[in-house]
C-alpha cells in the first residue's frame, strides 16, 4: 500500500512535471545563456577568456536566483497550505509532519536542482571558449547545489515557523539580507582593532564570525573557484558547511511542524477591543486599500515597525561614523552616507518586488477575484486601489531614503548619474510589472522568473537609453538648452512607458478579468 508521504511526494513531481511554467523557465535559461555566450564572444575581442567571462555571468545568475527562490517559491512550501485553510485537513488524514515536509518542500528542491543539471551541457561550452576547466565547472556546480539546500531549507523553516507566505517571506528575506550584509559589516567592525573606544573581545567575535560566514558564503567559494590557477579541493568548507546546516533546518522544521500549524485565525489582530482598534480601525473609504494594507502588508503595526527599524538603520551608521571619527563635524562620511543610501535602495527594491509577487496572487490562491469584481467599482479602480496599499506600506523606506538624500545630497549626486536613475527605476518597473503579470499565470516561481527576464533585457536596455540621453543631451546643447540631462531622462522614462510597461499594464488588467469569469 502506498504511504502518504510516497503519495504527496508523486503528486508534487508529477504536478511539476504536466506544468508549462517550469518548462518555460528552462527554455528561459537556455536563451540567457545564449546571450551570455554573445558577450562572452564579444569580449574576448578585448583579449579576455571568452569561456570565464561565460561561466562568470551564469554562476552569478544562479546565485541570484537561488536567493530569490528562498524568498518566494520555497518559502510558500507550508504556509500555502495555511492560507489555504488545507493544512489541517492534511493532519486529519493521518499525514505526518515528516510526510507534508518531504512531499512539499524536497519536491521543489529536486524541481530545482533538476535546472542547476540541465545547464551542465550548454556550460561545457565555456571550455571550447577557453579561459576554465572542466573540474572548476565541475566544482562550482556543487557549490551551488549545497547554496540551494541550504536555501531551500532555510525557507522552509520560515514557512513552517510564520503563519503566512507574506511574513515567510519577510523572514527569509531579513537572514538573506543579513547574510551577505555580514562580511562588509563585520570587516568594518575589525578593522577598528587598535581603536580605545572598542573592546577586543568584540573585535575577536566578529573575526570568529567573518571566518564562518565566509567558509559559508558561496560568492566567496565561487571567486576562489573561478580564480583558481592552481590545484584545488572539488568539496571544500562551504559544501559541507551548506549540506549540514540544511539538514540541521529540516530536522528543526520537522521538529516545530505542530508548533507552527495553529489556524492563522487563532493570530487574530488583537483580541482585547483597544488593540483591535488601534491595530485594525475602521474600514477607510477605499475599502480595497484598507484591506490590502491591513491583511497583506502588515497594517500600522507593521508600518510602525518598519519606521522604527530603518531609522534604527540609519542611527547605526551616524554612530559607528561619530565613534570613529568623534571630531567629525559631518553627521556621517561619503563612504558611510552612500553604502546607507544603497542599503535603503536594496531595502526599498526587495518590498516592491515582495509586494508585486504577492498583492494579486493572494486573490488568486484564495480565490477572491470573483468576489472583489462584485463590488461597485471598474476593475482598474480596483487594481489602482491595491497599488495604493502597497505604496502606503512604502512609505517608511521612502521617508528614510529621503531623510539619507536630504542630509548627503552632494556626496549621492557625485555617485549618482542621470543614466543610473533612469536605469533602476525602468528596472524595478520593468521586473515588478513582470512579476506582477507572472503571479497572475504560474503557481509558484514568479519572482525569479521575472528576475530572469529581467537581468536577459538589462543587456540590451542600457544601450538604448544611453543613446537617448546622448541624442537629448546633444540636440539641447545645440539650441542653449540646460536641461539636457533632464530631458533625456523624461524621454527615456516616456518611451520605456508606453513601448514596454503600458502593454503588460493592459494585459494584466485583461487576465484579472479572464481570471474573475473562471
Amino acid at each position: 500500500m502506498i504511504s502518504g508521504t510516497t503519495t504527496l511526494f508523486n503528486w508534487s513531481l508529477k504536478a511539476d512535471v504536466k506544468s508549462v511554467y517550469p518548462h518555460i523557465v528552462r527554455a528561459g535559461f537556455a536563451v540567457f545563456m545564449l546571450l551570455s555566450i554573445s558577450m562572452a564572444y564579444a569580449g574576448s575581442l578585448t583579449g579576455t577568456g571568452p569561456g570565464l567571462r561565460f561561466f562568470q555571468s551564469i554562476c552569478f545568475l544562479n546565485v541570484l536566483l537561488i536567493s530569490v527562490s528562498g524568498i518566494s517559491y520555497f518559502v510558500s512550501a507550508v504556509t500555502e497550505e495555511k492560507d489555504a485553510g488545507t493544512l489541517s485537513l492534511l493532519r486529519l488524514a493521518g499525514v505526518t509532519p515528516l510526510a507534508i515536509v518531504l512531499s512539499k518542500s524536497t519536491s521543489r528542491l529536486i524541481a530545482a536542482l533538476m535546472l542547476l543539471l540541465i545547464q551542465l551541457p550548454f556550460t561545457f561550452l565555456a571550455i571550447t571558449l577557453g579561459g576554465v576547466l572542466r573540474e572548476q565547472i565541475i566544482a562550482a556546480y556543487l557549490a551551488l547545489a549545497a547554496w540551494m539546500c541550504l536555501v531551500a531549507n532555510m525557507a522552509l523553516f520560515c514557512s513552517v515557523r510564520c503563519h503566512t507566505s507574506g511574513r515567510a517571506a519577510s523572514l527569509a528575506t531579513t537572514v538573506l539580507i543579513l547574510f551577505f550584509l555580514a562580511g562588509p559589516i563585520l570587516r568594518a567592525v575589525i578593522g577598528l582593532k587598535g581603536n580605545a573606544w572598542i573592546n577586543t573581545a568584540v573585535v575577536d567575535v566578529g573575526t570568529w564570525l567573518l571566518n564562518h560566514q565566509q567558509q559559508l558564503s558561496v560568492t566567496r567559494r565561487l571567486d576562489e573557484l573561478l580564480q583558481a590557477t592552481s590545484p584545488f579541493q572539488m568539496l571544500d568548507a562551504q559544501f559541507w558547511m551548506s549540506l549540514t546546516g540544511g539538514t540541521v533546518l529540516f530536522v528543526l522544521s520537522v521538529l516545530f511542524f505542530n508548533r507552527g500549524s495553529r489556524p492563522v485565525d487563532d493570530y487574530a489582530q488583537g483580541k482585547s477591543a483597544r488593540v483591535r482598534r488601534f491595530t485594525v480601525g475602521r474600514c477607510w473609504k477605499l475599502a480595497v486599500v484598507w484591506k490590502d494594507f491591513l491583511f497583506f502588508t502588515g497594517g500600522r503595526p507593521f508600518f510602525i515597525v518598519k519606521l522604527i527599524a530603518y531609522g534604527t538603520l540609519v542611527l547605526g551608521f551616524v554612530i559607528f561614523h561619530r565613534m570613529e571619527n568623534r571630531s567629525s563635524d559631518w553627521w556621517m562620511s561619503t563612504d558611510l552616507a552612500w553604502i546607507c543610501f544603497l542599503t535603503l535602495s536594496a531595502m526599498l527594491t526587495v518590498e516592491v518586488l515582495l509586494y508585486s509577487s504577492g498583492s494579486l496572487f493572494q486573490e488568486v490562491r484564495q480565490s477572491t477575484i470573483a468576489t472583489l469584481t462584485m463590488l461597485p467599482s471598474y476593475t482598474g479602480t480596483i487594481l489602482l486601489q491595491k497599488l495604493a496599499a502597497c505604496l502606503i506600506a512604502l512609505a517608511p523606506v521612502v521617508v528614510w531614503l529621503a531623510v539619507v538624500y536630504v542630509l548627503a545630497r552632494g556626496t549621492i549626486e557625485r555617485e549618482l548619474s542621470g543614466t543610473m536613475v533612469v536605469w533602476y527605476v525602468f528596472m524595478l518597473a520593468l521586473c515588478s510589472h513582470l512579476t506582477v503579470l507572472l503571479s497572475l499565470y504560474t503557481r509558484w516561481a514568479a519572482l525569479p522568473l521575472a528576475i530572469l527576464i529581467t537581468a536577459a533585457s538589462n543587456m540590451c536596455c542600457p544601450i538604448v537609453t544611453m543613446a537617448l540621453f546622448s541624442l537629448s543631451d546633444t540636440v539641447a546643447r545645440s539650441h542653449g538648452i540646460n536641461l539636457g540631462i533632464f530631458i533625456g531622462a523624461v524621454l527615456n522614462l516616456i518611451w520605456a512607458w508606453v513601448f514596454v510597461l503600458l502593454p503588460m499594464e493592459v494585459e494584466i488588467v485583461n487576465r484579472w478579468i479572464k481570471l474573475s469569469r473562471e
